[in-house]
């Protein structure tokens, strides 16, 4: 299958003058940049099956434009049914993820990225009008918590102090029950979040959108975000609250680092092996910061202390 026979039967990209593979990324789907005159977009193609969940994150794309978000305009999604390909094109976000170079850039400068970043995922967090009615919240957790752990302990791995980590999920199994749902990012973290000119300038990737607890969307901050920065993480969790976080947040936002310790053991182990020692290196920082869970808030929020910030 040549992009550009594919390509040429989609209306939005007539007349393109160059096409670009986009490598990055986990996503089994094929992703391309594509230049139509003075104008770029962003081409997703996943297999047929997926065509459905395709029209619903286009749907997705399209509230959170209403909604103020800045993130992919939803500009075309069609079946191709001959390629047996869903196809969604996109407006390209300029810029670049900031993972590999915020720590070069100010405290003052990741903090706003971060700012930035908090409050959009709070817009993202008020779209409630596709979440499906009915949604057990605790219960699908600790379905999908069990199935990691039975994972984990056929593994050889065993975590230090590995009781205290498991007493403390699940002696707090059930803060979750009455959670409220929303529409969920589920892979908010600086890979996703694009920087232009050291400024943010949008979120992209909701293909793996979720609906559930919102709370759950800062997960990646103790997993990914926090060892690349630290003013970042606290900037994303100031811009989403208009007050500082109540205990109820930090319990809910300590449970949720310690289930994903066990998850991402399993996950590593099984898709990427490789990188395995790197996953034990951000699991280790995750159970300092929480001193093995005796500490819901962890140590680095209060860590650095910003002032004459701007952009708030």
């Amino acid at each position: 299958m040549l992009i550009e026979s594919v390509i040429d039967h989609i209306s939005s990209l007539k007349g393109y003058s160059s096409i670009k593979k986009v490598e990055k990324g986990y996503s089994p789907d094929k992703k391309y940049k594509v230049t139509v005159g003075q104008n770029q977009y962003f081409i997703r193609l996943s297999d047929i099956q997926y065509h459905e969940k395709r029209t619903i994150e286009f749907s997705l794309l399209q509230a959170l434009e209403k909604q103020g978000v800045q993130t992919y305009k939803a500009i075309e999604c069609t079946l191709l049914n001959e390629d047996n390909l869903s196809v969604m094109v996109l407006s390209y976000i300029e810029g670049y993820p900031p993972d590999e170079f915020i720590s070069s850039l100010s405290d003052v400068e990741q903090f706003n990225i971060g700012i930035s970043a908090g409050k959009e995922l709070r817009k993202i967090h008020q779209l409630h009008a596709h979440a499906p009615q009915t949604i057990h919240w605790e219960e699908a957790q600790r379905k999908k918590f069990s199935f990691y752990l039975n994972e984990y302990k056929k593994g050889s791995y065993q975590l230090p102090k590995e009781h205290k980590i498991l007493n403390f999920i699940e002696n707090n199994f059930h803060i979750l029950e009455e959670r409220p749902i929303t529409l969920l990012h589920d892979d908010f973290h600086l890979g996703h979040i694009i920087v232009l000119n050291n400024t943010y300038n949008g979120v992209i990737d909701f293909n793996g959108y979720d609906f559930g607890d919102p709370y759950h969307d800062f997960y990646n901050l103790s997993l990914f975000s926090r060892r690349h920065s630290i003013p970042f993480c606290i900037g994303q969790i100031n811009g989403y609250f208009t007050e500082s976080p109540d205990d109820t947040f930090w319990r809910i936002y300590a449970l949720y680092a310690a289930m994903n310790i066990i998850s991402t053991i399993v996950w590593t182990k099984k898709y990427d092996e490789q990188s395995f020692d790197d996953a034990l290196q951000r699991i280790h920082l995750i159970l300092a910061d929480h001193d093995y869970f005796n500490l819901d808030q962890p140590l680095w929020y209060k860590s650095i202390h910003i002032d004459n910030v701007t952009g708030l």
